[in-house]
């Protein structure tokens, strides 16, 4: 976690100096701003160019001084709670810890009370799901990596749970581990749940909230001289005809032979994906049955690259899209297995 720390004031300076401390100790990335320092060029300085660059750059920001210093610094860098970095206020007595922005997907909370251990502090956390003690699916989300499809039907759900409503929840494809937490009922799915946890879209449930987890794998065969446009276009187009979350993908597959193939790479940077690449022997010894076809296999050595390479990051028994073909570009989809704690 990349971390950033100014303070204003010379008793402001020795907590900063101690919140470095602990941050280091958590393994966090730090930068530390001393406004006031000798080494600071008062005239130059800007608080408001200092904010611009460490919300663009930084996942969590403090300031160790007054709380109106902070709001009147981030205020015009603030854009949505599922991207804005997490701010805390320090005083410079270093008495009281306060989240001012992003505490629950952006961490804010979770880093407070760390902060507060660490350092003796009095956290002062203001979210009504913290202070009521009721599940709040916003930091569920951050902790196990899912993406919200709709923030405003979270806002939702945390409502009805504070009004003690019980809420439903599904993992389609994935196991729940963990205690279950009051006012969350684990259900099956044959109807619309309140939450679901899954790469699938469900258009027939439109109040359903929608978690995805970034577990897909893209097999991708391909041509050579194939371009990034093309192979997304495919994939797209499977991930269209399947209802599948393109946010779900996690990973792109493909055979050694294209491990340098321009369009793959390409396709990877933009889609910001981790490549993956078996033998032909490695994908030759993979238990399951698949698409063969006999051109492939004199080519390549191998009569499947897309299915067998989503299967061997995942199993043959979570493909999810067998092979389709078009333009050049073979892609195939599975499923690696996952689960979330609750």
């Amino acid at each position: 976690m990349k971390t950033a720390v100014i303070s204003f004031t010379v008793d402001g300076d020795k907590t900063a100096e101690k919140l470095l401390d602990a941050l280091c100790g958590m393994g966090h990335e730090t930068e530390r701003t001393d406004a006031c320092s000798a080494d600071t060029d008062t005239d130059t300085f800007s608080l408001e160019a200092w904010t611009k660059k460490q919300f663009a750059e930084k996942d969590a920001l403090i300031f160790v001084g007054a709380c109106g210093i902070a709001v009147r610094a981030i205020a015009p860098w603030i854009e949505s709670k599922t991207s804005d970095p997490a701010v805390l206020v320090v005083d410079d007595q270093g008495r009281y810890c306060i989240p001012i922005l992003s505490g629950h997907i952006g961490g804010a909370n979770a880093l407070c009370e760390a902060l507060s251990d660490a350092l003796s502090m009095t956290p002062v956390v203001t979210t009504s799901t913290d202070g009521h003690g009721v599940w709040a699916v916003d930091v569920f989300a951050a902790k196990n990596g899912l993406v919200i499809e709709d923030t405003a039907l979270a806002r939702q759900i945390s409502a009805r749970l504070l009004r003690g409503e019980t809420i439903t929840l599904v993992a389609e494809g994935g196991r729940i581990d963990g205690a279950v937490p009051p006012q969350v009922n684990i259900v099956s799915g044959a109807d619309a749940p309140d939450v679901y946890i899954g790469i699938y879209r469900h258009p027939a449930w439109p109040q359903t909230l929608h978690l995805v987890p970034r577990v897909l794998v893209a097999g991708i065969g391909c041509k050579k001289g194939i371009t990034a446009e093309e192979i997304d276009r495919s994939v797209e187009a499977v991930l269209k005809g399947e209802q599948i979350f393109p946010e779900s993908l996690a990973k792109a597959a493909t055979i050694d032979r294209k491990k340098e193939e321009e369009g793959v790479l390409s396709y990877c940077r933009q889609k910001d994906l981790p490549l993956v690449t078996f033998s032909a022997e490695e994908l030759k010894r993979l238990p399951g049955e698949y698409t063969a076809s006999d051109f492939v296999e004199e080519v390549m050595g191998v009569d499947n690259v897309c299915e067998r390479s989503a299967a061997a990051e995942a199993s043959a028994d979570r493909i999810r899209r067998r092979k389709t073909s078009g333009g050049g570009v073979t892609v195939a989809l599975s499923e690696a297995e996952w689960s979330v704690d609750l």
